[in-house]
Formats: C-alpha cells, sequence, structure tokens
C-alpha cells in the first residue's frame, strides 16, 4: 500500500508544485525513457482517445433527441444536431468535457495494449527502476481514478448540454 502523499499520489503531486518541486522531478521522471518501446504509446493512445470522444459525443446527442422525445434519426446523422453554426452551451457541454475522462480511459487502455507486448513490459519495468511512484500499477491506479472521479461529473455536463440543446 502507498503511502498518504508519496510518489504517484495526487497529493504527491500537489506537494512537488506547492514545493515548486515538480517540473525538475518531472523533467528527471521523464528522462529516464530511453527506449524505442515508448513511441508506441501515443500511436496506440491517441486513436483510443479520439474514438472514445467521438462516442461521448455521439451520446450526448442521443441523449438529446431522447430527453426532447424527438425522432432519432440515423447514427450518421446525430452530431447534426449541434449545428453549422457557432458553438453553443449545450453544443459546448457535449463536446468539450469529454476530453479529460476519455484521455485518462485511453491512457489506461493504451498503456494495458502496450503491456501486453513482453519486450515492451520488460524495456518500460527497467525504465521504472529508481523512481517510485512511476511503475505500471501504479500509473493504471492513478489514471483509473481521474477517468472514475470525471466520469460521472462529465455526463451529468453532457446530459445537461443535450437538455439545453433541445
Amino acid at each position: 500500500m502507498k503511502k498518504k502523499g508519496g510518489p504517484g499520489t495526487f497529493s504527491g503531486t500537489l506537494a512537488e508544485i506547492r514545493d515548486g518541486k515538480y517540473l525538475a522531478n518531472a523533467r528527471n521522471r521523464s528522462s529516464r525513457r530511453k527506449s524505442k518501446w515508448n513511441l508506441l504509446l501515443p500511436l496506440v493512445i491517441f486513436p483510443i482517445w479520439i474514438l472514445l470522444w467521438w462516442v461521448m459525443i455521439e451520446f450526448g446527442c442521443l441523449a438529446s433527441f431522447l430527453l426532447h422525445g424527438t425522432a432519432v434519426p440515423a447514427i450518421g446523422e446525430w452530431m447534426k444536431i449541434l449545428g453549422p453554426g457557432p458553438m453553443t452551451l449545450g453544443g459546448a457541454l457535449i463536446a468539450l468535457p469529454p476530453f479529460v475522462p476519455t484521455m485518462t480511459a485511453a491512457m489506461v487502455i493504451g498503456n494495458f495494449l502496450v503491456y501486453l507486448i513482453p519486450p515492451a513490459r520488460r524495456a518500460m519495468d527497467a525504465e521504472d527502476q529508481g523512481f517510485p511512484g512511476t511503475e505500471y500499477a501504479t500509473a493504471q491506479s492513478s489514471l483509473g481514478r481521474a477517468t472514475v472521479y470525471t466520469a460521472p461529473v462529465v455526463l451529468f455536463l453532457s446530459l445537461l448540454g443535450a437538455w439545453l440543446i433541445g
């Protein structure tokens, strides 16, 4: 069990920021990443994130149809409810809040998929040695918590946006 406020925890990060050590520590932590396997992470995570974000926006558009009792068009037509003109508050609440939970969820999924590759796992585990709070389990746990904590807020904001678009 991690001690409260230790490396890899939210309170530990806040303590680093408060003490003015975060940037130097982050630079030190990132300097260990030398393996070419690390290049695979953004290539895996980015498409997953775009897909998840798109699904959440589609969910918000579908919710708008359902909340207002209008006929639900074909799936390719859902996003047209956001309109061709300037973004409205409802449209912004549907499109923008899902950014954070979909990104952290994509990171969890992407890390898991890359970690399934034995040479990548060995290289990344070796790079994590001597840097507490950066290992796979801690990263997955922190990203998972960020997803779980932000998802209900985003769900509420998306539903609010769907109601406002009406």
